[in-house]
């Protein structure tokens, strides 16, 4: 049996590994063009992926911890507000990166703090996240309720899917 919490493993696992194409990206050699046409890149395919991510924790896992009990409202700001600093983070770097016409130089000095800063907070966020809500929800919630959770989760994403037609 699939256990309830695979589906935002899956989609940390996956966020993880766009996470590591990010580190690549910044590091790797070549010319600053090519250095920006892959930075785009992961930009464009990390955006929707972490934006419905973030939506689908926001709807579903956020709620059924606030319903735990009050002394987790700190964790769920702590994580809302992480929320809100990641896509921050990532328009900023996105700014950075796809605004710079041909003539502009990047400054890359710049670029890489701003992805490091986007990978330290995305890393602390998950860990964070793994602590507060997956383990509080397992040792909190019945079977069932698990299982729920679960649907919401995959109900939320395809609700984004729906809207994105």
């Amino acid at each position: 049996m699939e256990r309830w919490d695979s589906r935002v493993k899956g989609d940390h696992e996956a966020l993880e590994a766009q996470v590591g194409a990010l580190k690549t990206a910044l590091t790797i050699e070549g010319t600053a063009e090519d250095r920006q046409v892959t930075l785009r890149k992961f930009i464009r395919a990390i955006g929707p992926d972490l934006d419905l991510h973030l939506k689908k924790e926001e709807e579903v896992l956020f709620p059924a911890l606030q319903r735990l009990g009050e002394e987790k409202a700190g964790s769920i700001t702590l994580l809302k507000e992480q929320h809100g600093q990641l896509r921050r983070i990532l328009r900023q770097l996105a700014g950075l990166v796809c605004e710079c016409s041909g003539s502009e130089t990047l400054d890359w000095k710049i670029v890489a703090q701003t992805g490091q800063q986007f990978i330290e907070l995305l890393e602390d966020h998950e860990r964070k996240e793994e602590q507060l809500v997956i383990n509080v929800l397992n040792s909190s919630l019945k079977p069932q309720e698990l299982m729920q959770l679960a649907q919401g989760f995959q109900k939320a994403a395809w609700a984004a899917f729906r809207e994105g037609l």
